[in-house]
């Protein structure tokens, strides 16, 4: 008898074929049999009316820290998420030295907006190598993961302190190649890297990824040609304003030619440059036309930076404004209220003059919580309405708002996916990977955990922008293709039984919502899905009506196999 048969579901099953109505048998943590299926099962669910779909692949994660604390990835495995991709950007916590950690720590805190509380209460270090990372979490998760290995903890590893300095020399590239080639045999699915220029750590310091030139990339990159395996992301900045697009996709086409995959970020309508997606998605198809395994990835949501003058990264591109937000708080708002220095930000953030990740258009900048009860007949405004209010310039009105409540006000602004006409080409294109959750990153200021549900509700079913199986595709198979994810995206006899099922009348993606969750009681978004009824898991069911069934079935892929169940 099988442990679950799901009977009577539209079976969507990855591959981008039409669905079919069909029974799925699932025994020993694997895909049994699909069609009609006359056996029973230890649980049978009446799935008519429902689609089932393989799991979907989150590739886009820092779910790093997260994991040691919340084994079931909330708010991921909400949304039909069975497989998540950790490691991204360079930063992972391994390998690590004891001298090394607060480096590591600091990265995390600035780049990702992790509160350095929550991560110095919640990350033990019982490791040191890769593998052992590794260790320290399987078996004791409830989704699938499948990290990479950041370059960042990789090259201060190898180089303590002066990786955050200088290139590296010829034997510190051998050393890191060798540790590389030891983590993706101990289970790493992957490399990754971090160029963005405005990444940094909390003293002030480049990440340690991004003092690295293009002969260390492609050296760490042909570690995994060398093996035929793993994958490689890139994050390199804003393409346009951070290199020129070109420039940028030639990078990316040198390490394709290594023979393994190579994911970047990102392509995305930009309200500063609203035609330069379609530059970058000719670049991205002429990469592909050329044989080099060349992927970008893109979003199915708005990416929405919440953010208070506390910790706003949405203006490190701006020098002055960066230098600001790196003093004490005390200082900042000092700082903030004098005549000189309002006439620099003003320059910077209103008037222009170059290219920076913060759009200036202060109609999209608003106000979505008060700190105080006197302002919150605001909440809800932009800034630009708010200073024809107060007949203020804007600047002067969002500057002595942030001051009367102590920096504490918080805004949300988006300079990227304004435009759906221009997102629902980006969504469409054979070349892109959807999602970019940053899943267990900017914990109090974004939630993107439902790109999927998002993509399936609003795009797929409301805007009717490609088919559900087509969308399913490029949640699942492609994903899974690209990673290496061979026995996961389809379901196929004889894969593993990483199964969600939905109502695709009802999928969609809720607001956030805040809640103090974190270790040490500490604040963050969560979101949660409408429409997706379970989540199954290696055969098992995870999340049921968006509720943890109690299992933790997940595990480590990459490492030598074992039977699943």
């Amino acid at each position: 008898m099988v442990d679950l048969l799901i009977k009577n579901a539209r079976v969507v099953d990855g591959s981008g074929m039409p669905s079919f109505v069909a029974d799925v048998a699932v025994a020993g943590g694997r895909i049994a049999d699909v069609g009609r299926i006359k056996d029973g099962g230890r649980r049978v669910v009446d799935a008519h009316g429902l689609a089932l779909a393989p799991g979907f692949i989150d590739f886009h994660t820092h779910l790093d820290a997260q994991l040691l604390w919340d084994p079931i990835a909330t708010s991921s495995c909400w949304h039909g998420i069975t497989t998540v991709i950790p490691g991204n950007c360079g930063l992972t916590l391994a390998p690590s030295r004891p001298q090394d950690r607060d480096g590591i720590l600091d990265s995390f805190v600035r780049v990702e907006a992790m509160p350095l509380n929550v991560l110095k209460h919640a990350v033990s270090w019982e490791w040191e190598s890769f593998g052992e990372y590794l260790n320290r979490i399987d078996g004791r998760i409830g989704v699938n993961v499948a990290s990479l290995v950041g370059h960042c903890a990789l090259r201060q590893y190898v180089m303590g302190e002066a990786s955050c300095e200088r290139a590296a020399n010829e034997d510190e590239i051998a050393r890191m190649k060798q540790v590389l080639k030891e983590s993706i045999l101990a289970g790493a699915m992957g490399f990754s890297t971090n160029r963005n220029p405005v990444h940094m750590r909390t003293d002030g310091r480049p990440v340690a990824s991004r003092l690295a030139d293009d002969r260390e990339l492609v050296e760490l990159t042909s570690v995994l040609g060398d093996l035929n395996r793993g994958t490689m992301q890139i994050s390199i900045g804003t393409l346009g304003i951070a290199v020129p697009p070109k420039e940028g996709v030639d990078l990316f086409d040198r390490l394709a030619a290594c023979g393994r995959p190579v994911v970047w970020q990102s392509i995305a309508h930009r309200w500063d440059e609203p035609d330069q997606w379609r530059e970058l998605l000719d670049l991205a198809d002429k990469s592909l036309a050329a044989g080099l395994p060349s992927y970008p990835l893109c979003n199915a949501r708005l990416f929405n930076n919440r953010f208070n003058l506390k910790n706003a990264q949405v203006f490190d591109d701006l020098p002055t404004w960066k230098q600001i937000l790196f003093t004490p708080i005390e200082q900042r708002m000092e700082i903030f209220r004098d005549p000189a220095a309002r006439k620099k930000l003003h320059a910077e953030a209103v008037e222009g003059g170059f290219r920076s990740r913060f759009s200036r258009r202060w109609d999209l900048v608003y106000l979505i919580k008060a700190a105080t009860k006197k302002n919150k007949p605001l909440e809800k405004k932009s800034v630009a309405e708010i200073a024809a209010m107060q007949n203020k310039d804007v600047l002067d009105a969002f500057l002595d708002l942030s001051l009367e409540e102590k920096l504490e006000t918080v805004f949300q602004t988006s300079s990227n996916n304004g435009d759906e006409k221009a997102v629902a080409e980006i969504l469409r294109s054979p070349s892109t990977l959807v999602g970019q959750s940053d899943a267990g990153a900017h914990l109090i200021y974004d939630a993107g955990y439902g790109y999927a549900t998002r993509f399936l509700g609003h795009w797929i079913r409301d805007r009717k922008i490609m088919t559900l199986e087509e969308g399913v595709r490029k949640l699942t198979f492609m994903v899974a293709s690209i990673y290496g994810l061979n026995d996961r995206g389809l379901i196929r006899p004889g894969l593993a039984a990483d199964l969600v099922l939905f109502d695709p009348d009802e999928v969609n993606d809720c607001e956030p919502e805040a809640v103090n969750d974190l270790p040490g009681g500490e604040k963050r978004l969560v979101q949660k899905a409408k429409g997706i009824h379970m989540t199954v898991v290696n055969g098992q069911v995870l999340t049921e009506e968006g509720r943890h069934s109690g299992n933790l079935p997940g595990r480590v892929l990459g490492r030598v196999e074992r039977p699943i169940g």
